[in-house]
């Protein structure tokens, strides 16, 4: 190697380095911003009365109790984060066992009238039948003020539906075409060999889902009336916008026992993001993979 090529090699390495670490420092920064209000929430959550009465901005501890949190268990809320549970969990299965079968029949070349199936799925993507059509719709079902107003319309979401299909479509034929001489049947083939291949994109689907369900606010206050239906998200809106009262004890509600509600609010997600998140990107880059 000559002097040229040496320096040019060493010039490159040192830009790649300093590359290296305005990254490593700007995502360093973004990192803080992003966790400083968490931890916040999370210290505020665990804080004494006379620790916020000032409104100071919590970063570290003076005191910790739980105290905000056996409020909120022993308060209306916890019927509002069972809701949520159940509407969630209910919402996400009922949505995956719709969306992988459809996913994988739109994956069949040999479907018929696939590519009109695929066009009329992806215009709505773009159009929306708009607030008032939709909401006609769920009072003509008889679905107001029930809980599968929250569930049943959004049992099928587009963008899933295409990431799945695209995913399916990744697989080899090969092994399609070899379960079905061995005599699976399509059902079969796709319990067989299909989802034992896409453990990464149904784990990341189903934490879409799940997500989706769980944060369902808009609908939950056009559709649900009685209070005791109410998500989480609803209540915990309403107490944001509360001073006093919203425990129905009567007493003030500061902002650590807002807080408790908020952390409460994320558990769900922060306990299963954990499981899947090492499928998260792999699932969704082999399934953004356009056929």
């Amino acid at each position: 190697m000559n002097k040229k090529a040496a320096a040019s090699v060493i010039r490159e390495s040192k830009a790649r380095k300093t590359f290296r670490v305005f990254n490593a420092v700007f995502l360093a920064l973004v990192c803080i911003i992003v966790v400083i209000p968490i931890w916040n929430v999370l210290i505020t959550s665990l804080a004494q009365d006379t620790d916020i009465m000032n409104g100071e901005y919590l970063i570290i501890p003076k005191s910790i109790t739980f105290h905000n949190y056996l409020k909120v268990f022993r308060s209306g809320y916890m019927k509002g984060f069972t809701n949520s549970i159940v509407i969630a969990v209910s919402g996400t299965a009922l949505a995956m066992v719709v969306t992988v079968p459809m996913a994988y029949a739109l994956s069949q070349k040999e479907l018929i009238g696939r590519k009109i199936f695929m066009k009329l799925i992806s215009i709505t993507l773009v159009f929306d039948a708009g607030i008032m059509p939709f909401y006609i719709l769920i009072k003509t079902l008889g679905l107001i003020d029930s809980r599968l107003s929250l569930i049943l319309p959004f049992a099928v979401s587009t963008f899933n539906l295409i990431v799945v299909k695209n995913f399916f479509t990744s697989i080899p034929v090969s092994l399609i075409e070899a379960a079905k001489l061995d005599g699976c049947n399509d059902f079969e083939t796709l319990v067989r060999v299909v989802l034992p291949l896409s453990t990464p994109i149904l784990a990341a689907v189903t934490l879409f889902y799940f997500v989706s369900f769980w944060n369902r606010y808009t609908e939950a206050m056009m559709f649900i009336n009685d209070s005791s239906k109410y998500t989480l998200q609803v209540m915990l809106r309403s107490l944001v916008f509360q001073n006093d009262g919203s425990l129905g004890d009567g007493a003030v509600v500061y902002n650590n026992t807002k807080m408790a509600v908020m952390i409460l609010g994320m558990l769900p997600v922060m306990i299963i993001y954990p499981f899947v998140q090492k499928y998260f990107v792999t699932g969704l880059m082999l399934g953004g993979v356009k056929e």
